[in-house]
């Protein structure tokens, strides 16, 4: 299950700071929701890809504290995208 709370972490960031992000960027609340669960393992991802490594700091949470912080800018710019594709139709 430790493999798992990195992700869980990061979906929850998308989750809770997503819609907030989309909604301030001007998309929808409801795609923000999706996309932040998306948007957050999406980050996680990506930035573990890019080798961004801890930034702030190695103890136990604040590596918690950046998986929430990418997940919720991860969610924000997928829920604005997803919502402003769901505004055009």
């Amino acid at each position: 299950m430790e493999p798992y709370i990195p992700l869980i972490v990061s979906a929850l960031g998308g989750v809770i700071l997503g819609p907030i992000l989309s909604k301030l960027l001007g998309g929808s609340g409801v795609m923000g929701i999706l996309g932040g669960i998306l948007g957050g393992v999406g980050a996680h991802y990506g930035a573990d890809a890019a080798n961004v490594g801890q930034l702030l700091g190695s103890s136990p949470m604040m590596i918690h504290i950046q998986n929430f912080l990418e997940g919720g800018i991860g969610g924000g710019i997928l829920g604005l995208l997803a919502g402003a594709v769901s505004k055009r139709r």
